[in-house]
């Protein structure tokens, strides 16, 4: 019987999971479903598409999977291959144990948000200044009238916050920013449609079909297409330093978003990379040496590159289907092998 190493619990790591498989999940956290379980709905008056709802039930049906079982606090910390299988050792909270797996699927997602960019600013310092993953608790835990204390006056958002920057080592698109942070601003324009809201951006990526812009425009969203050069503050209220076609210009805001992306955990990729014989990218992020149906070691989610929820589903499910593909080959191959015999 086949028994599948998954490295991370997380979205990609939990949905893999579901396909049947006989598996176990090693996590890191103290619980399985990674950081999705601090995401909040983006609808307004009605569905805005941002991909939470497709994760269901996961975490209970997972859970309840005879067919998996999840070690969390623990982690990977060495492993070799012979004659096919993984001998693998973990350190878990009662001590290491030695486990023996037929293939591994790597999906331990990306960097934590306290150590990504920007994410100084998500601290009692700064009330007024939010990260993307401070926005997506604000509407994880919004109430049915309100967002803020009060309501606000003037909003803004700085898009491709630490993406498409060599600074930042993160020289590409995160895929993700301009879906949840226009997702977002249409549920404050239901909560307060005379708030100005601002985004100061680069590019707009097509969330929805059509022209999203101008359905944007429509709810009087305005765009400003520059990177703004400063964030400073009169007592807590961010102000941004930016130029247009007028000329340099300073505005405050009641809050400013900072659009967070997604970024490559590089310490940790190397790790895997080290144990697993994967490649860490110029981007930090994990890719194949050789064919994975050959070595049995897949990737999925954003382990391999910045994904949204769907895509991370999607990609999750296509490895396990990958893998399942193997286990049928291997079998064919033994079938024939005993009709030559």
């Amino acid at each position: 019987m086949k028994n599948v190493l998954i490295i991370g619990g997380g979205l990609a790591g939990c949905t893999a999971s579901s396909a049947g498989i006989h598996c176990c999940i090693v996590e890191q956290s103290r619980d399985i479903g990674g950081k999705v379980r601090g995401y909040g709905c983006k609808s307004d008056l009605k569905c805005n598409n941002c991909g939470l709802c497709a994760v269901g039930s996961l975490w209970d049906d997972i859970r309840a999977d005879a067919n998996v079982r999840m070690l969390c606090s623990a982690s990977v910390i060495d492993l070799s291959q012979a004659d096919g299988e993984f001998d693998v050792l973990i350190q878990t909270e009662s001590g290491k144990i030695e486990e023996h797996f037929t293939e591994i699927i790597v999906a331990a997602g990306f960097q934590d948000a306290a150590q990504a960019a920007g994410a100084g600013y998500d601290s009692s310092d700064f009330p007024r200044v939010c990260t993307g993953n401070a926005l997506e608790l604000l509407l994880k835990e919004r109430s049915i009238d309100s967002l803020f204390p009060e309501q606000p006056d003037s909003i803004a958002f700085i898009m491709c916050y630490g993406s498409r920057t060599l600074k930042e080592r993160a020289a590409y698109c995160s895929q993700v920013c301009c879906a949840y942070s226009t997702r977002a601003a249409k549920v404050m324009k239901q909560y307060y449609p005379g708030t100005e809201v601002v985004f100061f951006y680069m590019d707009l990526q097509a969330v929805n079909p059509g022209n999203y812009a101008e359905e944007l425009a429509a709810r009087g969203i305005r765009f400003e297409r520059c990177r703004p050069a400063e964030i400073s503050f009169e007592g807590n209220y961010p102000v941004v330093a930016y130029e247009d076609a007028e000329g340099k210009k300073q505005t405050r805001f009641d809050y400013l978003f900072l659009n967070t992306g997604i970024h490559p955990d590089i310490a940790g990729n190397t790790a895997l990379a080290d144990l697993t014989g994967l490649k860490v990218e110029r981007s930090g992020f994990l890719g194949y040496v050789s064919e994975p149906l050959e070595t049995g070691v897949y990737l999925a989610g954003c382990s391999r590159f910045p994904m949204g929820i769907l895509d991370t589903i999607a990609s999750a499910r296509n490895t396990a289907a990958m893998l399942i593909n193997r286990e049928e080959r291997d079998n064919n191959r033994e079938n024939e092998g005993g009709r030559v015999q």
